[in-house]
């Protein structure tokens, strides 16, 4: 009889730094979503343009900017009822710490209804919740 031991692997650059791995998470949930999840502004240059800039954020105020962006951009009829993006994108722009950035992001996904994401995301998200704890 033998055991069998497996871990998941997070996908976090080898620096270390929290403010490296922000941009790393905020890539993996928007990869987690199916492209028809986004306004036609995003295929139109928007998904460029934020893709470039969350690559580079290492605050917690750059992490609220990103978040309320990326809010913007997804098609309104995909917030679970209830959800107020408004009062999120307000609060995302006031944001100061990465832990609470963090948290922000979780809410928002939390705030999609299961069809704006892919197939595959249910398996993928555990490691990014993960990794989104992880994020001080």
């Amino acid at each position: 009889m033998g055991v069998i031991s497996t871990e998941a692997q997070l996908k976090l650059p080898k620096t270390g730094s929290a403010g490296a791995n922000i941009g790393s998470v905020l890539s993996q949930f928007t990869d987690g979503l199916k492209p028809t999840s986004f306004l036609d502004s995003w295929a139109s240059g928007g998904k460029t343009d934020w893709l470039s800039t969350a690559a580079k954020v290492t605050t917690g105020s750059g992490l609220g900017g990103s978040i309320a962006s990326l809010a913007g951009f997804l098609k309104p009829n995909l917030f679970k009822s209830g959800f107020n993006v408004a009062n999120l994108v307000k609060t995302a722009n006031t944001v100061k710490t990465v832990s609470s950035a963090a948290g922000l992001l979780k809410n928002l996904e939390g705030g999609l209804k299961p069809e704006a994401f892919t197939s595959a995301w249910s398996s993928q998200r555990p490691a990014w919740l993960s990794a989104l704890s992880l994020l001080k």
